[in-house]
C-alpha cells in the first residue's frame, strides 16, 4: 500500500501520495515527511496558508498545467493578477523551485487574463407582450451601447428589486425571464462584435439585467456582464482601469 500524507491548510484537508510530494523536489513536503530516519513518523502537516491556492498547487503536483491560470481557479478574494502573485509566493514557501521559476517568467504575466465589468444599455420597441422585439436583432442592437462598469456598480444594481438573473432552468421559472436572458445574450454578443471587442474578449458572462418601460411598447434594458481579457488589450469608456 502506497504511503499517503495529510496536509491541513487552514482547516481544509488534502491527501497527497509519495509521488505527488516528490514532484518538483526537494521541497517543503519532502523535507517534512521524508527526511527522517523513519518515513512514517509523521504523515500529517498543519499549515496556515491559502487553501484556494493550495488547490492549484495540488493540480501542479499531479503534473497538470496550471498556467495560464483559468478564471475558475482564481480565489474569490483575488484578481487574476494578485492570484498569480500570491501563487508565486506560495511556490517559494513550499520550495517548489520549478513552479516558482515558471511563475516568474514574464511571458506568464503577459498571457494572464484580466477581468472587468461592462454595462450594455439601450431600448427597443416591443409587441403587445412587452417582450418580443418588433424589429430584427440587427435593428435592436443599434439601440444599445457598451460602457465600462465595475464590480461595485454591478453589486449595487443587483440589490435592486428590478434586477433579474439568468434562471438555471425553465422548470418553475418565469418563462419571460428565461426568454429575456436568451435575448440579452444575443444583444451582448452582437454589441461586442459590432464594437470590435470580440477580438480581445476571451470569455464573458451574463450577470443579470435591469429593465423598465418608458412607454407601453418600448422596453429599456441595462445588461451587466463580466469580461475576461488580456491585460492592457482594451479599454472602454472613461473607466479604463475597469477592463485593462
Amino acid at each position: 500500500m502506497s504511503a499517503e500524507y495529510t496536509i491541513v491548510v487552514t482547516g481544509h484537508t488534502f491527501k497527497l501520495s509519495k509521488s505527488q510530494i516528490e514532484f518538483d523536489s526537494p521541497n517543503f513536503f519532502t523535507s517534512h515527511f521524508l527526511n527522517w530516519p523513519d518515513e512514517h513518523t509523521s504523515r500529517e502537516l498543519k499549515i496556515s496558508r491559502d487553501p484556494y491556492l493550495f488547490t492549484i498547487i495540488m493540480r501542479y503536483l499531479n503534473g497538470y498545467h496550471v498556467l495560464p491560470l483559468h478564471p475558475t481557479l482564481v480565489p474569490p478574494h483575488c484578481t487574476p493578477e494578485t492570484a498569480l502573485a500570491d501563487l508565486r509566493v506560495d511556490a517559494q514557501f513550499y520550495q517548489l523551485n520549478a513552479l516558482s521559476s515558471l511563475l516568474s517568467s514574464p511571458k506568464n504575466w503577459e498571457d494572464q487574463l484580466a477581468t472587468g465589468y461592462a454595462e450594455i444599455s439601450g431600448h427597443y420597441n416591443t409587441a403587445s407582450d412587452r417582450l418580443e422585439p418588433t424589429d430584427d436583432i440587427n435593428q435592436v442592437v443599434e439601440g444599445f451601447s457598451l460602457k465600462s462598469s465595475s464590480e461595485q456598480e454591478y453589486q449595487t444594481a443587483s440589490r435592486q428589486d428590478d434586477f433579474y438573473t439568468v434562471p438555471s432552468n425553465t422548470k418553475g421559472s418565469n418563462i419571460s425571464v428565461f426568454y429575456s436572458a436568451l435575448l440579452n445574450e444575443r444583444i451582448v454578443r452582437r454589441v461586442l462584435q459590432r464594437d470590435g471587442y470580440a477580438t480581445f474578449v476571451t470569455n464573458w458572462e451574463l450577470l443579470g439585467w435591469q429593465r423598465d418601460y418608458p412607454d407601453q411598447h418600448r422596453r429599456r434594458s441595462s445588461i451587466f456582464i463580466k469580461l475576461w481579457t488580456k491585460p492592457g488589450s482594451m479599454t472602454i469608456g472613461s473607466n479604463a482601469d475597469s477592463l485593462a
